[in-house]
């Protein structure tokens, strides 16, 4: 009975350390993306899909901003929140998309499941799509966030998932929700650099 016991709790510790693994950013010295709300073959070049809540995100920095495309299994709204593992405190974008062409707008959590506009927004520019199923919304922010934290190379960062399976008002709980953590990599230039100065 107690080697059952210490099996199941290994193979639980072991999944919970799959599931903190940081998903990385890219940092790149030349970014193509276009916000258009649709993600285009290559246009990315890292995309998951997060198990807990069926979303794929798309996402890369050029070093100053990140380009992020969340790709929701479903037609209500959809959020990413930057700099917790809870809703509160976090620089969160969140979006819909409607027959007018929808909207993103950018939040600050105040509490467990509530957040409101933030009263100085670093959104630099969005655009939302449909797919099939569900809905994308496109973004580009800088990675100073408006929380006052950083997105720094190297640097792990909690954030937060989240999509509401009907609703496009940004009111009440999330259909599902879930958080990860994200790691920005080291910039492609200064790899480069370093690269030619120990081959001379």
């Amino acid at each position: 009975m107690r080697n059952w016991l210490l099996l199941v709790l290994c193979l639980m510790a072991a999944l919970s350390s799959a599931e903190e693994k940081p998903y990385g950013i890219p940092n790149l010295s030349q970014v193509d993306v276009v916000i258009d709300g649709r993600v285009s073959p290559g246009e990315y070049p890292t995309r998951f899909v997060n198990s807990q809540t069926g979303m794929a995100i798309n996402w890369v920095s050029d070093g100053q901003r990140l380009y992020v495309a969340l790709e929701s299994p479903a037609k209500g709204w959809a959020a990413i929140g930057f700099g917790a593992h809870k809703v509160r405190g976090t620089a969160m974008i969140i979006g819909y998309y409607d027959e007018n062409g929808g909207g993103v707008d950018e939040h600050v959590g105040s509490w467990a499941s509530t957040h409101r506009p933030i009263d100085k927004p670093r959104l630099i520019d969005f655009k939302t799509g449909k797919t099939d199923k569900g809905i994308v919304v496109e973004f580009v922010i800088p990675l100073e966030l408006s929380n006052g934290q950083v997105i720094v190379p190297g640097q792990p960062m909690p954030f937060v998932l989240a999509y509401h399976a009907k609703r496009l008002s940004f009111k009440g709980r999330p259909t599902k929700k879930a958080t990860a953590t994200l790691i920005l990599g080291k910039p492609e230039k200064a790899a480069r650099e370093g690269k030619v100065q120990e081959g001379q």
